[in-house]
């Protein structure tokens, strides 16, 4: 018996038995699409952490009045401190170390805002112009300029600040809004960050330091700093540069190096927390895969079992017609192959539109072609596998006890 007629006798076994032979398929379909959209989801999101990281140089570090070691750590800016103080005095202390190129602080506070005759109450970003000298690739001037630090009364809204805090009312550059009750001229509009974890900086508003000074006296102490950027000269070590800076801080703030109340973030950091971030991710798909190639294996074998014990008769006969061990032992594997392809096939096929929809909840998603070809490629391999004993117990029932069966 050819290659090509085993084929096409299987197809047609498993069409006369499409109840049983797509309950085994559901099996396999279920596997493969958790497998193709978890790990596109899994991409996806390494992709916008690599991405965002790109705008994070390896001479910037961050200051920020939380000791976060062994805690973890947010790429959001301006996230609120839970112990600990900076202040001004720190700022002073920091940009006179050798090697620090530029320095610029944020302060934020929660105040209401209003365009036109809609009032809500929403983070507002106070800082020094240079941050965004240091961002440049982050955080772009779609329509507009950057405010100066002398400027009084102007804003700068993220993407989605201008086009959906409030609602259908677009704001434009030139516009005005009320931040804390007073006045405001929109002299900029940035880009849209394009990542799905800066969602919420795309909703950021920011105004010069000063001005956040004076909006905020009632909630942020007198010459308190929320956080502070830091860029390092070329040609410095960045580490040595983050040691000078906590040795000034501590000595500042009167703490050990035990019980600090502030942490200094570099590109380093932040890259191992990714690393290891990514990592639990990968190890959990890993697990997640083992168990559904499992799940699967298990159903297609017990299939393969059953279709031994119901075709033992068909065996014979085969047998009888001259058909030699070896290929009904092929004869059963290709029944498996097709049944782990075509559950591959679906699978993957469901698993990339789940990868799609998601997208559309704010969730980044990237289905990789190879992935998808490997998992169907995994998907008849599980298959071959899974009904290799069965198959093999087909092909060794003598001819005469399998025509009395």
């Amino acid at each position: 018996m050819k290659l090509t007629d085993m084929f096409v006798y299987s197809i047609k076994y498993l069409r006369t038995q499409k109840l049983k032979s797509w309950l085994t398929i559901i099996g396999i379909v279920i596997g493969t699409a958790t497998i193709v959209s978890l790990v596109s989801i899994g991409d996806g999101i390494r992709y916008d952490i690599t991405k965002q990281l790109e705008g994070f140089g390896s001479n910037y570090m961050v200051v920020i009045p939380v000791n976060i070691e062994g805690r973890g750590i947010s790429l959001s800016i301006g996230q609120a401190p839970s112990s600990g103080k900076l202040y001004e005095k720190d700022y002073d202390k920091i940009r006179n170390i050798p090697g620090v190129k530029k320095v610029a602080r944020w302060i934020y506070s929660r105040t209401s805002l209003q365009f036109k005759d809609k009032k809500i109450t929403a983070p507002v970003y106070a800082g020094d112009t240079e941050v965004f000298d240091m961002y440049p690739e982050y955080m772009k001037i779609q329509s507009g300029r950057i405010f100066n630090n002398n400027e009084q009364r102007v804003v700068v809204l993220g993407y989605d600040a201008a086009n959906k805090l409030f609602g259908k009312d677009e704001i434009k550059v030139n516009n005005k809004m009320y931040i804390g009750g007073e006045e405001f001229r929109v002299v900029g509009i940035l880009e849209k960050m394009g990542t799905s974890l800066s969602q919420q900086d795309d909703k950021s508003i920011y105004i010069p330091l000063r001005e956040g000074r004076e909006l905020f006296k009632s909630t942020i102490g007198k010459n308190e700093i929320s956080a502070m950027i830091i860029e390092s000269e070329e040609g410095y070590d960045v580490e040595m540069i983050k040691e000078r800076i906590e040795e000034q801080l501590i000595a500042q703030h009167k703490v050990t190096a035990e019980d600090k109340d502030f942490s200094v973030i570099t590109a380093d950091y932040v890259n191992k927390i990714v690393e290891d971030i990514t990592g639990t991710l990968t190890l959990f798909l890993l697990l997640i895969s083992s168990v559904s190639a499992v799940v699967g294996g298990i159903g297609i074998s017990n299939t393969m079992f059953m279709s031994v014990l119901e075709r033992t008769r068909e065996i014979g006969v085969l047998k009888s017609i001259g058909a030699r061990s070896g290929e009904i032992l092929k004869l059963f594997v290709i029944e498996a192959v097709i049944i782990g392809m075509v559950g591959g096939i679906i699978g993957c096929g469901i698993g990339i539109g789940i990868s799609e929809i998601v997208k559309d909840f704010g969730i980044s998603s990237m289905a990789n072609p190879l992935f998808v070809i490997i998992v169907i490629v995994f998907s008849a391999l599980t298959g071959a596998v899974a009904g290799a004993i069965p198959a093999y117990n087909a092909s060794k029932i003598p001819p005469v006890e399998a025509l009395n069966y």
